[in-house]
C-alpha cells in the first residue's frame, strides 16, 4: 500500500489512477537528503509541473500490516521525456522537507573551545530543530571552527564528515551518527536486515584486495611552536602508512580525522547491492546479515542507502534495493 498525502490532507494516489507509473523512495543514512521520484504517463495537453514549494507526505507498507511514515518532501524539479515505445513521461523529484528548509540561509559565526556535540546542537537550534549526537562524537573537542557564509546544514555536514560521522535530517530532528556503524544517534544498534539466498531477486557484491595500511596519519600545525605534527591511529593492515592530504586545525581533530580516514578506507573494501521484496521496517544504516551465503556470509555489512521502488502496472509490486558497505 502506498499513500501520497497532498497539501489538502487527502491521498492523491487514487486520483492519479493509471497515470502513476512508479514511485521510488531513497532513504539515506546521512549526508544526502532523502528523496522521492514519481513517474507519470502524460498526454496532450501536457500537465504542468507542481508549483514551487508543493509538499507531499509518503506513507507505505504491506496491506494488513503497520504503515510507515517516510516524512514530508518538497518539490524540487520535474522532467519531461518522450520515446515511441513509452510515450510522454513526466518525472517529479522531491527532497526531504527537513533538508530543504535547513539548507536555505547562509551565515557567519564562530565556535571556540566547544565540543562537536555543542556545535551540532547550537546549529540545529538556530533553525528550530533538535539534535541527537552519537556518544562517540558528542565529546570530541573542537578548539576553533569558523562558519563562513555557509548554511547550517552545509556546515554541519562538512564537520560530520571530517569526524567520521554523518548527518541525517528526519522528522524535525538532526541525527548525527558514526558512518556505517549500524547504530542510531543514541548509540543503540539498529534492527538488522537479514537476507537469505532464496529471498534475493538481484545481487551484485564485490570485495577488493585494496591496500590495508598499518597506520593512518593526519597532520596539524602548532601556531605557537611553528611546527607541524602528525597524529596516527592503527589501520587494518600490518605495514605501510597512509597520510591524509589536508592538515587538521588541532591535535584532537587530527586524531579524529585519522580515525575517520581509517574507517573510510575500511568501508571501501566491500561494495555492491542486493534487491529483495520490500520491507517497511528496514532503515538506512542498518546492519546486513547474509544467511546461507557460505564464505560471503562472513562479511560484517551495513546498508548506507535503501531504495524502495513501487510500480503500478499490471505486474506491479514493491522491491527494496540496498547498497552494501563494510561495517566500521
Amino acid at each position: 500500500m502506498v499513500q501520497v498525502i497532498g497539501q489538502s490532507g487527502a491521498d492523491l494516489v487514487p486520483g492519479w489512477g493509471s497515470s502513476l507509473m512508479s514511485l521510488s523512495f531513497t532513504d539515506n543514512e546521512g549526508g544526502d537528503a532523502d528523496e522521492i521520484n514519481m513517474q507519470f504517463s502524460v498526454s496532450t495537453p501536457l500537465q504542468a509541473a507542481p508549483a514551487k514549494g508543493t509538499q507531499y507526505r509518503l506513507i507505505y507498507g504491506w496491506t494488513g500490516q503497520g504503515l510507515k511514515d517516510a516524512g514530508l518532501f518538497t518539490f524540487q524539479s520535474a522532467g519531461l521525456t518522450f520515446d515511441a515505445e513509452s510515450g510522454w513521461i513526466m518525472t517529479i523529484t522531491c527532497r526531504s522537507a527537513d533538508f530543504v528548509d535547513a539548507d536555505k540561509a547562509a551565515d557567519l559565526e564562530s565556535f571556540e573551545e566547544a565540543t562537536a556535540g555543542q556545535i551540532f546542537k547550537r546549529l540545529a537550534a538556530g533553525v528550530g530543530k533538535n539534535a541527537k549526537v552519537h556518544p562517540s562524537v558528542e565529546a570530541i573537542e573542537i578548539p576553533y571552527r569558523l562558519r563562513y557564509q555557509q548554511s547550517a546544514v552545509g556546515f554541519a555536514q562538512t564537520l560530520a564528515d571530517e569526524l567520521g560521522a554523518t548527518l541525517k535530517l528526519a522528522n524535525g530532528e538532526w541525527l548525527i551518527t558514526m558512518k556505517n556503524s549500524g547504530e542510531t544517534a543514541n548509540g543503540s544498534t539498529l534492527p538488522p536486515i537479514t537476507v537469505s539466498m532464496d529471498e534475493v531477486i538481484d545481487c551484485d557484491l564485490t570485495t577488493e584486495g585494496r591496500p590495508e595500511f598499518g597506520e593512518v596519519q593526519s597532520s596539524w600545525f602548532d601556531e605557537g611552536l611553528g611546527i607541524s605534527f602528525l597524529e596516527a591511529v592503527p589501520g587494518l593492515g600490518q605495514a605501510a602508512r597512509f597520510l591524509g592530504l589536508h592538515p587538521a586545525p588541532s591535535a584532537s581533530e587530527a586524531r579524529q580525522r585519522s580515525r575517520a580516514e581509517a574507517l573510510d578506507l575500511a568501508r571501501a573494501t566491500v561494495s555492491g547491492g542486493i534487491t529483495i521484496e520490500g520491507r517497511p521496517e528496514a532503515m538506512a544504516g542498518a546492519p546486513v546479515i547474509l544467511s546461507g551465503f557460505g564464505g560471503w556470509a562472513g562479511f560484517e555489512l551495513v546498508a548506507p542507502t535503501l531504495v524502495h521502488t513501487f510500480t503500478f502496472d499490471e505486474s506491479g509490486g514493491w522491491l527494496m534495493s540496498f547498497e552494501c558497505a563494510a561495517k566500521t
